[in-house]
């Protein structure tokens, strides 16, 4: 049991990076649209139907946009639960995020409450420790062979566990950025999307025709040499988190065909209160006990597991 959950853990990190990163050579600048005339304010002219479409869509993604949390820290227990195959295992655990710093997730063992492994990404590094075997992988984006090829992208990242837009290769998005996206307004009561597409990779958010919300974010990597992965994050149970609505509820359902053999793996992270205490190291320091091992030994121990 406490083998399976480490290495479930890790295979998740995995096909999360293979998922949401963005490799660096697909990396492009924003295509170029034609700009819309508009007022002195900066709002399109409803001269005419398109001008209207044009403008309902643009006040729909800034709706969507609006709706970041203004809190640089989200902290809070969790229950962690990972499905693969025949496995099911759910565990205890507690996640910590600092806006544009760190992303934390810490795994317990069953009924011991003793931690089993954490997953830590920053901006500089990710790390996954496995506390069971005294082992870990750490490294820069680019030096890791499995994170350098699949793009993984810290800030990519932190908008799917925030709940928010991203544009692959950016840090943040503005307003003036939001015309990168594609908005189909849909007459479904409830969800409009926003897509985005680069190369292989493609990306569309389904948020809440009323509230901007974000309730479901699906990306998709395609390729004849490496096969295609696909993501789905989906948010529910919204709670007050300052003056702006979290989820309390993800759940990330991944496939790929990038493996020897095809892995499908489902995540769900439910969070027990919302926390914004600051008062928590944002570095983990291992003792010399800890073994480092490279990301090739992890992958090769998962692929079997």
């Amino acid at each position: 049991m406490k083998k399976n959950i480490v290495r479930l853990m890790m295979v998740a990190v995995v096909f999360a990076v293979t998922s949401c990163g963005t490799k660096k050579h697909l990396v492009k600048e924003p295509t170029v649209v034609t700009p819309t005339p508009t007022t002195p304010s900066g709002q399109v002219k409803p001269t005419d139907t398109k001008g209207m479409e044009d403008l309902r869509k643009q006040q729909f993604a800034e709706k969507v946009l609006d709706n970041t949390v203004y809190v640089d820290n989200i902290t809070s227990k969790i229950e962690f639960t990972i499905k693969s195959g025949s496995k099911d295992i759910s565990v205890n655990g507690k996640i910590q995020m600092r806006r544009d710093d760190v992303i934390r997730i810490q795994l317990s063992v069953p009924v011991l409450g003793m931690e089993a492994g954490r997953l830590e990404f920053t901006k500089d590094y990710v790390m996954i420790v496995d506390r069971i075997h005294t082992e870990y992988v750490k490294g820069d984006y680019n030096k890791v062979e499995f994170l350098k090829n699949n793009g993984l992208d810290f800030y990519s990242l932190q908008a799917l566990f925030w709940n928010q837009l991203f544009l692959p290769g950016e840090k943040t998005i503005t307003k003036d950025k939001l015309k990168t996206f594609t908005v189909d307004l849909k007459n479904d009561p409830k969800n409009s999307t926003l897509s985005l597409k680069r190369d292989r990779l493609s990306y569309v958010w389904q948020a809440d025709n009323t509230t901007g919300l974000i309730k479901q974010v699906d990306a998709q990597y395609s390729s004849q040499q490496s096969g295609n992965t696909k993501l789905q994050c989906t948010y529910d149970d919204f709670r007050p988190l300052g003056v702006k609505q979290f989820p309390t509820n993800i759940t990330l359902d991944m496939n790929t065909s990038a493996t020897q053999k095809a892995k499908h793996i489902n995540v769900n992270i439910r969070m027990k209160g919302l926390n914004t205490d600051s008062n928590w190291d944002t570095r983990t320091t291992l003792s010399k006990k800890y073994k480092e091992v490279t990301a090739d030994d992890v992958l090769k121990k998962l692929m079997n597991f």
